[in-house]
């Protein structure tokens, strides 16, 4: 996502110098400023295809499969372009990286909800949008280094590296116990399970997943596709589930983070005043401010890890959505009236609140409402819906940012205060609650949460292990 921000105008307007051959490539691929967005914006596409293929395959083949497949699309991704020769050759690369990225993501927050505890599920479950973070400013930061040619290429190419070490990584990953259940695995799941939890007795816990996967899954539960869901062809009513969690992803990308994150530089420049004409073997102010605010918003994810430890996912998201709109006023004021300090700060601000709440949540949350037989359908739903946002937005920020200047940023505190008032009334609490019993709550179709009867009680630590034994 972030790889091209610094070094785009390297690539396709040829800043460094005038395009020549270095070891039989070119130093850059010029192309106008349409077909580079749109060779960005594949990146999303391909995402798309991966979020939507990967719901059957990662039923049929498992969690871990699944992972395995995406880290190998993404080391061809970074063949094509450390040896790209024209925008058709850039273009395939991204939009196999954005395969690679929409399977991994979808499939990632499935399995880290189905392998984790309830109490561990708010930190761990957080690390989705870590990983984009942590990514986004490895990306920054290497750029302000690897801005001439060649080494765009291997900036570029970076994710296939890591997804060298992620391959191995993944050999000593356990398969999701609840996947291994829901295919008639039971002793495999045991041994999964156990080693997830090394030296800690989980027979009740073992016992409880098998009851909970047995509650939740019908006959066809495997078979429960997309166009299942869509149609409502499920068990429970589940387009309350349905419409949080694709309208999540919607506000999540409407709020303007993704324009931030792939046009930051520009945004900056309308700021400090510098050109984008130019190119200096020296990073520009822009430029630095751009590996700062990833540097910070990275950061930010591990105060949002802590902090959904501690609040409810409700209050986090709203907090952060209203907060993200008070800082769009404040960015557009800022630039309209000149006040530098005041627009670059809550820049800043906004990219931090983002990533305590908006960022995190939607990955999270669509999981904990969901059972296990469309857990799998509605994550590839709204993470395609995620992606789709991700290419608008990424498609339409630039020509925004030329056209209306420091007005931009009010059209997205107009969305952030939007989805403040829709998640008041439709987010459900999940927190520290199991899926089954939200499932049981919320599963009546679309209904306000606020009304007294959808409340529901956090069970405490004696409760849980009555009910484990239990079961």
């Amino acid at each position: 996502m972030g790889a091209t921000n610094l070094p785009g105008d390297i690539i396709s307007k040829c800043k460094a110098g005038p395009s020549h051959l270095i070891n039989h490539l070119p130093s850059c691929i010029p192309v106008s400023d349409i077909v580079w967005g749109l060779a960005v914006g594949s990146f999303a596409l391909g995402a798309l295809v991966g979020a939507l293929s990967c719901t059957r395959y990662s039923n049929i083949y498992g969690r871990k499969t699944v992972l395995l497949y995406s880290n190998a699309l993404s080391i061809a991704s970074a063949l094509l372009f450390m040896f790209s020769v024209n925008i058709a050759m850039l273009v395939i690369a991204r939009v196999l990286i954005g395969i690679a990225a929409g399977m991994a993501n979808v499939t990632f927050t499935i399995y880290i909800v189905e392998i984790t505890t309830t109490k561990a599920r708010s930190s761990l479950g957080s690390m989705t949008q870590m990983a984009v973070m942590f990514g986004i400013m490895l990306a920054q930061l290497l750029s302000l280094s690897m801005l001439t040619p060649p080494l765009w290429r291997l900036l570029l190419a970076m994710p296939g590296v890591i997804s060298i070490f992620s391959i191995v990584l993944l050999f000593y990953c356990a398969e999701s116990p609840k996947w291994l259940i829901m295919n008639g695995q039971p002793v495999e799941a045991l041994n999964a399970l156990q080693q997830l939890r090394k030296d800690s007795d989980c027979s009740a816990e073992f016992k409880h997943m098998v009851n909970t996967a047995r509650e939740e899954m019908g006959p066809d539960a495997c078979t429960v596709s997309i166009v299942d869901v869509l149609r409502g062809n499920t068990p429970d009513n589940l387009q309350h589930q349905l419409l949080v969690s694709s309208m999540m992803m919607v506000f999540q990308q409407a709020s303007g983070i993704s324009g931030v994150a792939f046009y930051s530089t520009a945004l900056f420049n309308t700021v400090t005043g510098d050109s984008n004409s130019v190119f200096s073997n020296s990073p520009t102010t822009s430029q630095v401010l751009t590996g700062v605010l990833s540097t910070v918003g990275a950061a930010m994810n591990l105060v949002g890890m802590l902090l959904s430890v501690h609040f409810p996912r409700r209050t986090l998201l709203l907090f952060s959505h209203f907060a993200m709109g008070l800082c769009s006023i404040l960015i557009s004021v800022g630039s309209i009236k000149g006040v530098n300090p005041l627009a670059i700060t809550m820049v800043f601000v906004y990219f931090s609140v983002f990533s305590v709440g908006c960022g995190p949540i939607p990955w999270v949350s669509p999981s904990e409402m969901t059972p296990t037989y469309a857990v799998a359908a509605i994550g590839a739903i709204s993470g395609s819906i995620n992606f789709i946002c991700i290419f608008a937005i990424g498609l339409v920020f630039s020509p925004l940012l030329d056209a209306l200047d420091g007005y931009t940023f009010l059209l997205f505190a107009a969305t952030n205060f939007t989805a403040v008032l829709f998640f008041f009334f439709f987010l459900p609490e999940t927190k520290d609650l199991y899926v089954a019993d939200v499932v049981r709550v919320h599963s009546v179709g679309i209904h306000n949460v606020v009304s007294a009867r959808f409340k529901m009680t956090v069970a405490s630590p004696e409760k849980d292990a009555i009910r484990t034994g239990s079961a």
